[in-house]
């Protein structure tokens, strides 16, 4: 868990829960199983399992009450929020903290799609701060997108990354925020850049919000993240001064912020 993040689409980690199970192709080479055995060797009191052994942390639930300033939080960055192993009961307890600290915007992003719209539906619909969404990796998994639609949640987005192959034309209806990487690591499966443009110009004539988070290769910045020359930063309609504002300190949400700066 961190007060401050090195991801670039948000400011801030919280995790509840380490460890995580590899479900589909975009795990093979995560990078949650590659830091584990560092933090654990560091001494972390919760990195002290396997990285394929999922544990909750109850001490960590309530650290965002502490947090004053508004953050925007990837929520369960080296762990999944919707995991088989974590009981909906303790996904309350999360969400009860989350509704607490409404300054907060929390991002909770998952591959367990399904899972994700069933808690959907036994809450009926995420605190207004919930950004929610759905990680996929390739054609082979855009169902998830489907899934996400029947969540009740303000603003649903879909992070392509690691992107391993092409998707083609996405059904966006209901997305608000499209999110895309190239893999990163020693092992690191190559984008093609073609892949990213036929995504990237369906979200400009459709009005979706567009991020390129980075081309990839051996280290995150060692493709650079420029794409036909130039960076793509955008955030959902009215958020795009999110992280420039993310320090304010006045109490307001991230969207508040954003708002009254006209944005």
């Amino acid at each position: 868990m961190a007060d401050r993040s090195s991801i670039q689409w948000t400011t801030a980690t919280w995790n509840w829960s380490t460890g995580c199970t590899k479900t589909s192709e975009g795990c093979r080479y995560c990078y949650m199983f590659r830091e584990y055995p560092r933090l654990r060797k560091m001494g972390l009191r919760t990195y002290r399992w396997k990285p394929d052994e999922v544990h909750l942390h109850s001490e960590t639930v309530e650290k965002p009450l502490h947090w004053k300033q508004p953050r925007m939080i990837f929520t369960n960055s080296m762990s999944d929020f919707f995991h088989e192993s974590i009981p909906f009961d303790f996904l309350d307890r999360v969400l009860e903290i989350i509704k607490q600290t409404p300054q907060h915007s929390y991002q909770i992003l998952t591959k367990r799609s399904l899972r994700m719209m069933e808690y959907s539906k036994r809450i009926g619909h995420f605190p207004e701060n919930v950004w929610c969404g759905v990680s996929v990796e390739s054609a082979a998994y855009t169902s998830r997108i489907d899934h996400l639609r029947n969540v009740q949640a303000r603003i649903r987005f879909v992070s392509l990354e690691p992107l391993i192959g092409p998707v083609g034309k996405l059904d966006l209806s209901g997305i608000h925020w499209v999110i895309i990487g190239g893999e990163s690591g020693p092992l690191h499966r190559p984008i093609n850049l073609d892949w990213v443009r036929v995504v990237r110009d369906q979200c400009l004539s459709e009005g979706v919000a567009f991020f390129f988070k980075q081309v990839g290769g051996p280290r995150p910045k060692s493709g650079g993240r420029l794409l036909d020359g130039r960076e793509w930063n955008e955030y959902p309609k009215h958020l795009s001064s999110v992280m420039q504002h993310r320090n304010s300190g006045d109490g307001r949400t991230c969207e508040q912020i954003a708002l009254a700066k006209g944005v």
